[in-house]
């Protein structure tokens, strides 16, 4: 290795450009806030021993077993239909809707204009350039408005978001005074249903059901509500170990607690290198067995993406963004997902490199089931 004083600037800057590559694509980093900011003092305990030793808890167990939660209330009327054709007195509000096991549903209007049912065929290798949860998608998804009745309109209107009651079996009622009434029966995944809009204008509208499984055990397990308890990561760089951080929310509040290790003092790591104070954290996930998932920031804003399982017996979840068509901005890749009780971990591992130094990455988000 070079001397320090022609060295060092280099890992400067390789160091700057994988964490500005991090930062960029990663909400997994919203733990890494400004937390100089909040008073926090970085972990002087840590020791050379734990030096590239990555820790048990920070990596799934080798069995995946499934949850054990009740269903929820609404979940016999989880669905998605996606519309096939419009014929009536209103322009089409809505290429599908959805209704969530919660008893809220989501609808995608025309604007958002794009292939909701899109798959992936190719798994990606955790590369670094990706993560679950995370504003994946801000340039669409960054502002909201809400009316009196709790219906939200996601940017501009291109997702709309609020509760529904089913008023009978063929009937369903949105919080935004719409009413969607089914004609027939879903033969063979497609049917006829009746749109009746907020101001009372009435549409027939020709439907399929999105492909589903709600019976299946891992599915039973994983569509529903989440709230997210806890984010916890660990920063490894050219195999030593470099931080620890860890984001939680206790009574609607968002904790955070952050070290380096005596390693990244000797590189010269400051705080900074691994903050940004932009970031937001994910306090409710929802998970669909339409392979829909919908994340919440504490700030207001919505993401919506999409999943399905890659590895099923193993829990190997894809995920994907289906905004997403340009080569060099994929955004899609692997996550393992494991139940206790009410609870799961999803588990991330990648790593970045960049010229002579390589960040390696490991992850942890817990949740609980509930709304």
């Amino acid at each position: 290795m070079a001397d320090n004083a022609t060295s060092l600037p280099a890992i400067k800057n390789q160091k700057k450009t994988i964490n500005k590559e991090i930062m960029k694509r990663n909400f997994l980093y919203s733990c890494l806030i400004s937390l100089a900011s909040l008073g926090f003092v970085a972990c002087e305990s840590d020791n050379d021993e734990k030096e590239g030793k990555v820790p048990d808890g920070a990596t799934p167990t080798q069995e995946f077993t499934f949850g054990d939660c009740e269903d929820e209330a609404h979940a016999e009327d989880a669905m998605k239909l996606n519309v096939e054709g419009w014929d009536g007195n209103t322009t089409q509000d809505f290429t599908s809707i959805e209704f969530f096991g919660n008893g809220h549903y989501l609808i995608t209007t025309p604007l958002a204009n794009y292939a909701p049912e899109r798959t992936v065929s190719v798994a990606r290798e955790a590369d670094g350039t990706t993560a679950i949860f995370k504003k994946h998608a801000t340039k669409h998804l960054t502002t909201r408005a809400t009316d009196n009745n709790g219906t939200m309109d996601i940017d501009n209107g291109k997702y709309q978001y609020g509760t529904y009651t089913r008023v009978n079996a063929h009937t369903y009622r949105l919080s935004d005074n719409s009413v969607i009434e089914f004609l027939n029966d879903m033969e063979a995944g497609h049917g006829e249903v009746t749109y009746t809009d907020r101001d009372g204008f009435q549409s027939n509208v020709y439907v399929n059901l999105a492909t589903q499984d709600k019976s299946a055990t891992p599915n039973r397990s994983l569509c529903r509500s989440w709230n997210c308890d806890s984010f916890e990561m660990w920063v490894y760089m050219n195999g030593a170990y470099m931080a620890h951080g860890k984001q939680w929310m206790e009574n609607g509040r968002v904790y955070h607690n952050f070290g380096l290790s005596p390693s990244a003092n000797k590189w010269g790591i400051e705080k900074d290198d691994f903050f940004d104070p932009d970031t937001e954290y994910c306090h409710r996930v929802i998970f669909s067995p339409s392979g829909t998932y919908v994340c919440f920031y504490m700030d207001g804003d919505v993401d919506v993406a999409c999943w399905e399982w890659r590895d099923q017996s193993n829990g190997i979840m894809h995920y994907w963004d289906p905004y997403d068509y340009e080569a060099e901005d994929d955004w899609s890749g692997d996550v393992t997902v494991r139940f206790k009780g009410k609870q799961m971990r999803v588990y991330e591992d990648y790593s970045v490199t960049e010229g002579i130094m390589t960040a390696h990455i490991v992850a942890v988000n817990t949740f609980t089931a509930g709304y």
